[in-house]
């Protein structure tokens, strides 16, 4: 559990950093354009450890039903909701969107309960209700649900599907295994999408500059990718995606530091609360490994 802590952090921060570049570098781009080679550029990243590893291996002994499963995770989780995702922000409600989708652990928690059969604790509980408070607070501007907002929820909540059934599947598939299939299936989705409503080309008009943010950004999506799924072998669902939620700090801090943005007291109050929900999981988590550790010591004298 302290590793899984450990990779839930480091995926908060790198997923934070991704944030605030992602929203500078997307306005050079069209954004399904752009998300879709940053995916092949963050698959082929995978692809190159994979090799570099010969971790190859991992694909030969799969069978039809777990190929089955790497493709509708690829669906679920690496196409279909960025398509919403972006189509949503396109219409309209940025505010009542980023706090849909900074909400995504509310989702976790159900998916992880009927997919995982995972049931939160009552600190778990408390702890989400302290960082939606939090989220809530950090939403300024227009927050009536219209049909992009809507279409951000859809998209918030297939993801935590897709985590939960990654999860799932990583009991017996390789977490790389299951990131470049993510990444693989999901692109080849997103260029039929891109293909059916004659929009590849789009993928012509990428400048030059657009694909220097791209390379970063590709880099990013890998090191995320790497952090979120191996965390996710080690926490349950719900514990993982609330201390991802720290990700939003990192980009309020940066979007502060680099962009002049003022953090108004409301939203200050907001990230406390957040950081009080997290510190409660945090305590939860750490609480458990002290209980589990007497245990351990009587099995090994025994």
């Amino acid at each position: 559990m302290r590793k899984g802590v450990a990779l839930a952090l480091i995926a908060a921060v790198v997923s934070g950093v991704s944030v605030f570049i992602n929203g500078i570098a997307i306005k050079l781009a069209d954004p399904l354009a752009y998300t879709l080679i940053k995916n092949l550029g963050a698959f082929v990243f995978l692809a190159a450890i994979i090799f570099a590893f010969s971790e190859y291996r991992h694909f030969r002994s799969l069978s039809k039903r777990q190929w089955g499963m790497l493709a509708l995770i690829g669906i679920v989780g690496g196409s279909v909701p960025f398509v919403m995702f972006f189509w949503g922000l396109k219409l309209g409600g940025a505010a009542v969107s980023s706090f849909i989708f900074r909400s995504l652990f509310i989702f976790a928690a159900i998916t992880g309960y009927f997919i995982l059969k995972e049931k939160p604790e009552p600190r778990d509980v408390a702890a989400g209700f302290i960082i939606l408070i939090g989220n809530a607070l950090l939403v300024s501007g227009d927050v009536a649900l219209g049909p992009g907002p809507l279409l951000v929820l859809g998209a918030t909540a297939l993801w935590s599907v897709e985590y939960a059934l990654s999860r799932k599947v990583m009991s017996d598939v390789h977490p790389r295994a299951v990131m470049a299939s993510r990444m693989f299936f999901g692109s080849l989705v997103l260029m039929s999408f891109l293909f059916s409503t004659g929009s590849l080309g789009t993928l012509s008009d990428i400048s030059a500059q657009a694909f220097e943010w791209l390379a970063l950004t590709s880099l990013l999506l890998g090191a995320f990718l790497m952090s979120w799924y191996a965390c996710l072998r080690h926490l349950p669902l719900l514990k993982a995606a609330s201390i991802f939620a720290l990700g939003g700090l990192v980009t309020v801090a940066l979007e502060a530091a680099f962009l002049g943005k003022a953090v108004t007291p409301a939203e200050g109050a907001g990230l406390l609360f957040i950081l009080l929900g997290v510190a409660l999981v945090a305590a939860g988590i750490s609480e458990a490994m002290r209980s589990a550790a007497p245990s351990a010591g009587v099995q090994l004298r025994a």
